[in-house]
């Protein structure tokens, strides 16, 4: 059951794409996927997809404590399966005009 938690500094107005360049982009094997996103203040939004499927389309991040790791189970409130090899992208937004911190954990489990 691999999993990471991804602190990301989102500029105001700006977008990040958390999981690129990770192991979790592209899953080595079939596998149900768990998110948890947390943010400091409202005004980010959160696209999620797996392949060709969109997963969620943009909706707010839910609201935390900047550095407090999301509850498991609590707080992944995302879950869905992937096939080998295909893309995960998580994809913030800001529309706040302010700086935000997004903390995105992920788990991998056997499908």
């Amino acid at each position: 059951m691999p999993t990471t938690a991804i602190r990301t500094v989102l500029a105001a107005s700006s977008t990040a794409l958390p999981l690129q360049g990770t192991q979790y982009e592209f899953p080595d094997d079939n596998c149900v996927i768990e998110l948890a996103l947390q943010t400091d203040a409202t005004g980010v939004l959160v696209t999620v997809q797996s392949g060709s499927e969109v997963i969620m389309e943009e909706a707010p991040v839910q609201l935390g404590t900047v550095n407090i790791q999301p509850k498991y189970p609590d707080d992944f409130y995302i879950r869905f399966p992937v096939l080998k090899g295909e893309r995960v992208k998580v994809a913030l937004r800001d529309t706040s005009a302010a700086q935000r911190i997004v903390m995105t954990n992920v788990i991998l489990n056997e499908a």
